[in-house]
C-alpha cells in the first residue's frame, strides 16, 4: 500500500541538529536534518523519505521548506546532502542561500 503525501512539513530539535519532517517526530515517514555551522551558516546534512512516500516530490517541500527557514533567519545553506547538493545545482534561483 502507498500512503499519498498530504502531510504537514514540521519542526523539532535534536540535540545539536534541527529536522523538517513529516510523520511522527519519534520516526518520521521523511526527514530533512541540518546543523548549524555557526550563526549565520546551517548545513543540510541527510534528506530521507520511506519508501512509501518516494516520487511524490517530499524531499522538494523539505528543501524548499529549509530555503525558506533559511531566506527567515537570514542563513546560508552548505549542502552536504546529495539531494540537496543536486536541487540546487538544479534550481540557480536559490542560490542567493548557498554559502
Amino acid at each position: 500500500m502507498t500512503a499519498n503525501y498530504s502531510e504537514q512539513i514540521l519542526f523539532t530539535t535534536k540535540a545539536d541538529s534541527c529536522l523538517f519532517f513529516v510523520g511522527n517526530e519519534e520516526t518520521p515517514d521523511a526527514y530533512l536534518s541540518f546543523r548549524h555551522k555557526d550563526e549565520n551558516i546551517i548545513i543540510a546534512e541527510h534528506t530521507v523519505v520511506s519508501e512509501s512516500l518516494r516520487g511524490q516530490g517530499v524531499a522538494r517541500k523539505l528543501t524548499l521548506k529549509l530555503i525558506e527557514y533559511a531566506s527567515e533567519n537570514n542563513l546560508k545553506i552548505i549542502p552536504a546532502c546529495s539531494y540537496v547538493v543536486k536541487f540546487f545545482e538544479r534550481n540557480n534561483e536559490f542560490e542567493d542561500v548557498l554559502a
